[in-house]
């Protein structure tokens, strides 16, 4: 290979990566504005909670959130929503927040326009069909992609159908095989005034999956960072919407 083959060749792969990167990188924002961090909201942290509505864990989530005063965001997938009508209910009665994880929580980069529009509809009707709607922010409605992989065209098709994306700052890898408990809370415990903390109650390829870790995680992570004076809000609240007390 000549060498200027070699660096046209270096060249393209160092676009690609960089293309990758930051369509995968949570807090990146060279693509567009998500909501990843909030540092302004001083002494105030989100969880939130993807997969869901799960019937084994969702509700003993609830309950660990509620004994802490605390109000949460969940990314509701579709097809998991129209099964479990009562638990989007609760939800949104515990006063915490709801966006839309698609239906069937596919790679959106993969995925055309009209595709990404539609597996967006399909998870709305779910929810609304519970009597439910999606939590808003500068009156759009809240939504994360799938794995937080996006590129300009995916966040593009969100928008046009009246979404924020909502990404994250810290992760806990609740979803490896390997976590534990543990590892799970020395993730969680980094979290600052303005953090966004992904976690999940549930997963795409089951709707019952087992996220015990995840719940008693969360329940320690909400112990030691309360002690520490934070408070743990919706994600409309981090951003400053004015935010109804629970029904």
């Amino acid at each position: 290979m000549s060498r200027g083959a070699f660096a046209a060749l270096g060249a393209t792969l160092g676009g690609a990566g960089f293309a990758v990167y930051h369509g995968q990188v949570p807090t990146s924002q060279l693509y567009g504005r998500t909501i990843c961090r909030v540092p302004e909201a001083e002494g105030m942290i989100a969880l939130t909670y993807d997969d869901g509505p799960n019937p084994r864990h969702t509700e003993a989530l609830m309950s660990v959130l509620d004994r802490y005063g605390a109000r949460a965001t969940f990314l509701l997938i579709g097809r998991w929503a129209e099964r479990e009508p009562e638990l989007v209910r609760s939800l949104s009665e515990g006063g915490h927040a709801l966006g839309n994880h698609t239906w069937s929580h596919p790679t959106m980069p993969l995925r055309s326009s009209a595709a990404i529009h539609e597996e967006m509809r399909r998870c709305r009707e779910a929810v609304e069909a519970a009597g439910v709607s999606f939590s808003k922010v500068d009156g759009e409605e809240l939504m994360r992609p799938p794995y937080g992989r996006r590129r300009p065209g995916t966040l593009r098709a969100v928008r046009e159908v009246g979404y924020v994306p909502l990404l994250w700052s810290i992760t806990c890898y609740d979803w490896r095989r390997t976590a534990t408990v543990d590892k799970l809370v020395a993730r969680g415990s980094r979290a600052r005034g303005g953090d966004v903390i992904l976690l999940h109650d549930g997963s795409d390829k089951a709707p019952d999956a087992d996220r015990s870790a995840s719940v008693a995680a969360t329940d320690e992570i909400l112990r030691r960072l309360t002690d520490q004076g934070y408070r743990f809000v919706s994600v409309p609240e981090l951003v400053g919407e004015p935010v109804d007390a629970p029904r």
